[in-house]
């Protein structure tokens, strides 16, 4: 695993994306998407950074949520996160630079899952967009 990663932590149900929807989801919003493995591959352009994105639903993402939400104001919530999708980010000045391709992928899975979106590099935990409908 890369050492700089965002996740998005969610409560799994019988709707939540699996990495095919993910896919399809990042497709939809004009990302190239490729298969490799247990994972997803996904690039905005040619040269653009490429972010490899998994699905984890091992029993340490509970932990992790909770830890990590800790004294926030989100701690009651992401106690119930249970599943997460992990966005390895390989070259994190790269990536930031070319901040779309990061920000279109954090917001596509956090949309389709109503997650908790987690920053590694910063320690930033934010919260669903209530203001969808």
């Amino acid at each position: 695993m890369a050492d700089d990663v965002s996740m998005v932590f969610f409560a799994s149900s019988a709707s939540s994306p699996d990495l095919n929807e993910a896919a399809r989801l990042l497709t939809e919003q004009g990302l190239d998407v490729a298969a490799d493995g247990d994972a997803l591959v996904v690039q905005w352009e040619d040269d653009g950074p490429a972010l490899r994105i998994r699905l984890s639903a091992a029993p340490h993402v509970n932990a992790e949520a909770i830890e990590i939400a800790e004294g926030t104001a989100h701690a009651a919530a992401m106690r119930r996160c249970n599943a997460r999708f992990e966005i390895d980010i390989d070259d994190l000045d790269e990536t930031l630079d070319e901040i779309n391709t990061l920000i279109e992928v954090q917001a596509t899975l956090q949309d389709a899952t109503d997650g908790y979106l987690f920053n590694s590099w910063n320690g930033e935990l934010s919260a669903p967009d209530s203001s969808r409908g």
